[in-house]
């Protein structure tokens, strides 16, 4: 039997890929496993990575109004993982897929190379941004620390809760992408979104909350880092664990009075009057 799909303007079978094996079998198997588990991004990779030579590949989620979460990245050395992390906090918003998630353009396969607008990377727009201009690049700029000389894809998955996947494959320049693999992604396609999308409605919520959980602890751990002396956080800390000022000294091993002097240094730094106001400023911070 011929698995096939339609596509616009004719049927692509699995003919084009090769024969449906029983690796491969196994390859699609294992993801459906794995829906609503963690492995489930990693599975999908290597289920594509069977099929296309790759050199890395990354999956994303695009939410209204918040940053990306990352759900997996094969990119192992620290300054390609330093480049992710700059694009995920920062630069996520100049990306073609992002901005065709803001135009409602949320399904598909595209070669950057063909939505990218290299000739925009001149305006002021972009100067506040962690990038460099780079003419050679699909996008006409890199993220600082991203790795140099990748040809992207893009495949494009829209989401429940107006939201969308992104799994980006990276092919080294000297290689690239041919016909062949845009046909097999073009196979591909519509059962790694099937096995996605069901993935996400099981998997969501949970994290959802622990990105949200994650992010809080970190504004936890941080709050006061540019104003206050490594003592006044600790100091902070306790005062936001529910601990009174003899506890904070024992806890310390200082004194009373030690106490005091922290606690009016750090209310004179961050500007505030009252143990009221340092609470007030806590739950902003871990509020944004």
């Amino acid at each position: 039997m011929t698995l096939g799909f339609r596509m616009k303007n004719s049927t692509l079978t699995l003919d084009h890929i090769g024969s449906f094996d029983r690796i491969f079998t196994k390859h699609i198997s294992n993801a459906i496993d794995a829906v609503g588990k963690d492995r489930l991004p990693t599975l999908l990779i290597k289920l594509i990575k069977f099929r296309i030579k790759i050199d890395a590949a990354i999956l994303i989620i695009y939410r209204p109004e918040s940053k990306p979460i990352l759900l997996n990245s094969t990119f192992k050395e620290k300054r390609a993982k330093l480049g992710l992390n700059n694009y995920i906090n920062d630069t996520y918003v100049l990306n073609p897929a992002y901005l065709s998630f803001k135009k409602g353009e949320t399904r598909g396969i595209t070669k950057i190379t063909e939505i990218s607008g290299k000739d925009s990377i001149k305006s002021v727009h972009y100067t506040n941004y962690k990038i460099k201009e780079a003419r050679d690049e699909d996008l006409g700029f890199l993220t600082e620390g991203w790795p140099e000389r990748l040809e992207e894809i893009s495949i494009l998955f829209d989401l429940p809760n107006k939201e969308m996947g992104e799994l980006a494959i990276f092919k080294k320049k000297i290689s690239g992408f041919n016909k062949s693999d845009l046909n097999t992604l073009q196979v591909l396609e519509p059962l790694i979104y099937s096995i996605f999308k069901n993935h996400w409605s099981t998997a969501r919520q949970n994290i959802i909350c622990e990105k949200s959980l994650s992010n809080k602890n970190k504004r936890y751990d941080s709050f006061g880092e540019n104003t206050l002396s490594p003592r006044e956080m600790e100091v902070a800390k306790l005062i936001f664990e529910g601990h009174s000022g003899n506890s904070i000294a024992a806890n310390l091993d200082i004194a009373i009075t030690t106490v005091k002097s922290h606690r009016k240094n750090m209310y004179k730094k961050l500007g505030i009057g009252s143990q009221q106001e340092l609470f007030s400023r806590y739950i902003d911070s871990i509020s944004l």
